[in-house]
């Protein structure tokens, strides 16, 4: 497998992981929605269940949802690298894979936050939170670093470490900056903050539908054609 690192990839890429944030999202409000009937508030990167639900011992199934999801689709995104079929597959799985952001979801944890502390914290109730932190990183390492050490022992090229660390450590970046920090900024001064459909801001939902369409229109970035081809400083390119 070798990742040909153009333009149209990284421009795919980024709205994938972009879509794959938002349904990691509404894999949280939408697991509490069927749990509680209502809506809580919610921006880019945070939610919560609603007011007359947030005492609910079923509600820690809608934190659960997030990681669930996105560490489904990082397998999934593994096994499409080590027994995709063709080389699109495995590339659909690299993309997949890291789109889901195996690497914040370790930081995080490492670091002391993530759904998985807050699971395993109301499951253990009234214990030492550091005992929390530490189950949490170790879920957490187990479920997500595998997929990881799957792409980088397929890669078929040179310098395949620094391919990885590129994309587990820039989406952390530009996703804070970008995503939490500026698109979250829109929210808070009002633009687009009107709940419309699935309990999402309008702005989230048109943010969403535009990553979709620069998808659509650069899916071809992520499996291009495998002719052709030099390699140069360890990535394939045109």
């Amino acid at each position: 497998m070798q990742i040909r690192i153009t333009f149209a990839y990284l421009l795919a890429f980024f709205a994938l992981n972009m879509i794959m944030g938002e349904l990691h999202e509404q894999a949280h409000i939408q697991t509490g929605y069927l749990i509680c009937g209502c809506y809580g508030p919610r921006d880019f990167n945070v939610w919560s269940t609603c007011e007359n639900c947030a005492r609910s011992a079923w509600a820690i199934l809608a934190t659960a949802a997030g990681p669930l999801f996105s560490c489904s689709l990082m397998w999934l995104g593994a096994w499409w690298i080590s027994k995709g079929s063709s080389e699109k597959i495995k590339l659909l799985g690299f993309a997949l894979l890291f789109s889901n952001l195996p690497f914040a979801r370790i930081f995080t944890a490492l670091v002391g936050g993530g759904d998985e502390k807050v699971v395993i914290k109301s499951l253990l109730g009234n214990s030492d939170p550091w005992v929390a932190k530490v189950i949490a990183s170790i879920i957490v390492l187990a479920a997500c670093l595998p997929p990881m050490i799957i792409a980088f022992k397929n890669l078929k090229q040179p310098r395949p470490l620094l391919i990885i660390i590129g994309f587990a450590v820039i989406p952390l970046i530009y996703g804070m900056l970008y995503h939490h920090m500026f698109l979250n900024w829109l929210l808070k001064k009002g633009i687009g903050a009107e709940t419309f459909l699935l309990g999402t801001p309008q702005l989230v939902l048109l943010h969403f539908f535009f990553m979709v369409l620069v998808l659509f229109f650069s899916r071809k970035g992520l499996v291009p054609a495998q002719t052709d081809v030099v390699q140069n400083a360890g990535f394939v390119i045109p």
